[in-house]
């Protein structure tokens, strides 16, 4: 019997921003949901599995869709259970992702937004391309990467 392959070249086509705040997720997102304009609600934890066998990680996951703007809003937190999202951004204690029509984004203009507000000890703009554990930022791509991969394996 073949074996097949399936390789997937994924899109780090986002913008994203690293936060250093104290406070709780849901603290931050308040705060953020004031200053933005937006309406970031909670959702069940992103978790990601390192090893096989392993329990996964769990990080704290909130998103709003500006719909008008055709614009994703992601925040996830750095820190999770019992592990880090991303090991090359220690300092960092969230991550805002920004998905979808980002050409139209005024980016500095949204930086010194998250900078004003009044939990955000700083926050600044990040290349994902630069970062070794890019891919535990694609949260969304990589599910929809593995349900595509069962259905062409006929598995669901």
């Amino acid at each position: 019997m073949s074996k097949a392959r399936l390789d997937f070249d994924f899109d780090y086509d986002f913008l994203l921003y690293g936060i250093s705040c104290h406070l709780k997720d849901y603290r931050l997102c308040w705060s953020l949901n004031h200053q933005l304009g937006s309406d970031l609600q909670k959702q069940n934890d992103y978790e990601l599995t390192v090893k096989t066998g392993e329990a996964p990680l769990r990080f704290s996951f909130f998103t709003w869709e500006d719909a008008v703007n055709h614009l994703k809003y992601i925040v996830v937190a750095n820190r999770g259970n019992p592990g880090i999202l991303v090991q090359e951004q220690r300092q960092a204690d969230y991550f805002l992702l920004v998905e979808g029509l980002t050409d139209l984004v005024d980016t500095q203009g949204l930086l010194d937004r998250i900078k004003g507000t009044d939990v955000v000890l700083t926050a600044y703009s990040i290349d994902p391309n630069q970062l070794k554990s890019k891919q535990n930022l694609l949260l969304e791509q990589m599910c929809l990467t593995l349900l595509l991969y069962l259905k062409i394996l006929k598995l669901l």
